[in-house]
């Protein structure tokens, strides 16, 4: 079974070989100067498969908004779990790091939430953050 080792909410994110790229990590509030607006996203997540995993098994993912009233957006994938590298320790688990990025459809200010799962729901995660207006704080 998968693990999800993190999963996080950015500005801009962008994998590159074995490695994932993030900028604007932590994102837990959108200033806005006026609603509805589009909001660039970018999800980093890293996998990583114990030992027992078999190499090209097939996973997928959903990747949920979720507004104060109702589902804004879904992005779903498909991964693979990758080929364990024959220098790795026996114990060692395999990672594969997976960047998304996503224009979402902000339709109010409120509170809302990325929610991750992966595999009809073996692996879950939510992450929240609110919209609001500018002058807004705390």
């Amino acid at each position: 079974m998968p693990e999800l080792d993190y999963m996080v909410l950015a500005d801009y994110v962008r994998q590159d070989g074995g490695f994932v790229h993030i900028m604007g990590a932590g994102v837990d509030t959108v200033t806005a100067r006026a609603v509805p607006t589009v909001q660039p996203f970018g999800v980093a997540l890293r996998i990583s498969f114990d030992t027992t995993e078999r190499p090209g098994e097939e996973h997928h993912l959903t990747v949920s908004f979720i507004g104060p009233d109702l589902p804004v957006l879904d992005a779903n994938a498909t991964f693979h779990t990758p080929p364990r590298t024959p220098s790795l320790p026996e114990h060692w688990k395999t990672g594969l790091g997976l960047a998304l990025q996503v224009a979402v459809p902000l339709a109010v200010y409120g509170d809302y939430s990325c929610e991750v799962n992966i595999d009809d729901g073996a692996i879950t995660k939510s992450y929240e953050f609110r919209v609001v207006q500018p002058g807004v704080q705390g």
